[in-house]
């Protein structure tokens, strides 16, 4: 495994860093957490002339070419600065399980392979004038996309789709959504596109720490017919998996690139905080802090980089997924609960920017499955390999 990055990488992370820090300052993520739909338009367009937001789908379905890993830049420098986007739910898990399904049909030699309207919606997708929001957690307190409480039954051209969703991202903003339902077996989910203005659909928005857009969305007997179908019956999670996998890595991607900028946050605290006539930092035990804090960085960003490059080389991931994942959720907390023993008091204050980070990092803790859900996966991958 090659981790030495190339100039193209290089230059795309500056790019990345120079555009969020002057369209996406602090200021701007703080007024987006009352903002309704969650996000800022005119980046997400920014983002979208720089063909960012189809980085790493083939240019075959509408996406810009390129790999994981120049994904992987964009993320690091979206969490350095906590930008707030879509780009995560809605190219990267609703795009990647809909190009899966354009490539399963394709080998299949499927009709579904000259549905021109799928096409399109993959090209709108990936040029950002469409929003697409993952319907896919429930009230269980155990991750796991694989299976839904969500039914769909069959009726005369179509299903009827009955249950709650919770934690959707940015509906307020999305014209579909892409929902995970059982239709004939709870071990098995099937995935439906739903418009997301229909009348039958219930939202409910969810205050959470994080300040995001999540919503609880209720389908009380709402009918789509069989073309909202997206693949076939009972094999939604086939085409689900890898697009949660690569949401997967880049996640870990934000919680490195936010531990970059806390660290350096920890680090500026300490060299110009006093205490007994000297600065703070001058303590072996604040230097233990941001030593803590600089560890579970570069870990996690090792661990995600290899993850990555897995899954660029078509290689097995699911283990280094689940590895960057695990280590990745617990880093997220240890992060920033050393740098609040440097920042003290002051960084719980809602002026100081280092709460912005902490309640974010709890999210990223839990979402796309937490420590314990990975150490599993990491032990069916084992048990696997030794069979």
């Amino acid at each position: 495994m090659d981790l030495a990055f190339d100039d193209r990488h290089d230059e795309l992370q500056r790019i990345a860093r120079q555009l969020f820090q002057a369209r996406s300052p602090l200021a701007e993520v703080r007024a987006l957490e009352d903002d309704e739909i969650g996000y800022s338009r005119p980046l997400w367009r920014e983002m979208a002339a720089l063909d960012w937001i189809g980085l790493g789908q083939p240019e075959t379905h509408g996406g810009s070419g390129g790999a994981l890993m120049d994904l992987v830049m964009i993320c690091l420098e979206m969490g350095r600065a906590l930008v707030p986007s879509p780009l995560l739910p809605s190219a990267v898990v609703c795009g990647s399980t809909l190009v899966g399904e354009a490539n399963s049909a394709r080998e299949a030699n499927s009709a579904r392979e000259a549905n021109s309207a799928r096409a399109d919606l993959l090209a709108s997708l990936f040029s950002g004038d469409v929003i697409l929001a993952p319907a896919l957690c429930e009230a269980t307190p155990v991750y796991s996309p694989a299976r839904a409480s969500v039914l769909a039954r069959p009726v005369a051209g179509g299903f009827r789709l009955e249950g709650t969703k919770l934690l959707v991202p940015y509906l307020q903003g999305a014209q579909q959504l892409l929902v995970s339902a059982s239709v004939d077996s709870p071990d098995t989910i099937s995935l439906f596109l739903v418009d997301a203005r229909r009348a039958e659909l219930i939202d409910e928005q969810l205050p959470n720490i994080a300040g995001y857009p999540l919503s609880a969305v209720t389908f009380d007997g709402l009918e789509v017919d069989e073309e909202a179908l997206v693949g076939e019956v009972g094999g939604g999670w086939e085409l689900l998996r890898p697009a949660l996998e690569r949401a997967t890595v880049l996640r870990c991607a934000e919680i490195a690139g936010a531990g970059e900028r806390v660290l350096e946050m920890s680090v500026d605290y300490a060299q110009h905080r006093k205490q007994f006539g000297r600065p703070i930092g001058q303590f072996q035990a604040v230097q233990y802090l941001c030593s803590d804090i600089a560890i579970a960085t570069h870990l996690t960003s090792l661990l995600t980089f290899q993850a990555a490059w897995q899954i660029d080389q078509g290689l097995p991931s699911t283990r280094d997924v689940a590895m960057a994942k695990s280590y990745g959720s617990r880093a997220a907390q240890e992060i920033v609960h050393r740098a609040h023993e440097v920042h003290a008091g002051v960084g719980f204050m809602m002026e100081a920017d280092l709460q912005l980070y902490t309640r974010r990092a709890k999210h990223w803790e839990f979402d796309l499955g937490d420590a314990r859900y990975h150490d599993e996966a990491i032990a069916r991958a084992i048990e696997e390999a030794l069979v």
